[in-house]
């Protein structure tokens, strides 16, 4: 069961892949070679992730193909890699929030941040367990499909909206199913297989906290807080 399974998430490491590129396609992609609207921090975020997304999809090829060697490679080159795909979410969230100040209230500015910041504090949190469990092989694959999961939200939920017509209003509550879905179903067949259900545990808590921080986005906890890192990092 787990050797099919080290063989088999490549494909959906694939899937996301091609999903990011049909979410931003009509949004992002195709704004090419101006791309208006868009700044240095969004195209540096772009390249970051797609090359983030590749190494996914290398390292379970690599298992399969028994290249050790260029496994630990690419793990290695992940400690470069990945504080560079941190960087690039906090510069999407400060250009996001110096272009709503000047266009909408503060405190919807303030709102807004809740894409972003946590999505720095999650996806850290995903790849510290992911490193530290890199000996113990069902924990390590899990947490990096997790990230995986993490990272398809987004551009699942922009091909919903933009490929499928569906309004953000229903996109997005079909996005965090479908995503919270895959998990909760993998740590029930991980439980009848007799085997942790923490790895799955801990995304579905975090997508937990993302919903329970996006829903209070205008409370006084969030706004104190994201006014406060604005006004430090920003």
């Amino acid at each position: 069961m787990e050797k099919t399974l080290q063989n088999r998430i490549v494909y959906f490491f694939i899937f996301l892949l091609f999903i990011s590129f049909g979410g931003f396609y009509k949004t992002y992609l195709i704004k090419f070679p101006d791309f208006e609207g868009f700044n240095s921090a969004h195209h540096f975020h772009g390249a970051v992730m797609l090359i983030w997304i590749l190494m996914l999809i290398a390292q379970p090829i690599f298992i399969r193909t028994k290249n050790l060697e260029w496994h630990r490679l690419v793990g290695k080159a992940s400690y470069l890699v990945f504080p560079l795909l941190v960087l690039s979410f906090f510069l999407v969230a400060r250009a996001g929030y110096l272009r709503n100040i000047k266009t909408i209230s503060e405190a919807d500015a303030l709102a807004g941040m809740t894409n972003g910041i946590p999505d720095m504090i999650f996806i850290s949190i995903l790849y510290g367990l992911g490193i530290y469990y890199k000996k113990k092989t069902t924990f390590h694959l899990r947490f990096f499909a997790a990230i995986g999961l993490m990272i398809m939200g987004p551009g699942l939920g922009r091909f919903l909206i933009v490929f499928c017509s569906l309004p953000f209003q229903i996109a997005i509550p079909i996005m965090i199913g479908l995503t919270s879905g895959v998990a909760l179903i993998w740590m029930i067949i991980d439980i009848k297989n007799k085997k942790s259900f923490f790895p799955m545990a801990v995304f579905l808590l975090i997508g937990f906290m993302a919903m329970f921080i996006g829903v209070n986005n205008h409370s006084l906890w969030w706004q104190s807080f994201a006014k406060w890192f604005a006004h430090t990092f920003f």
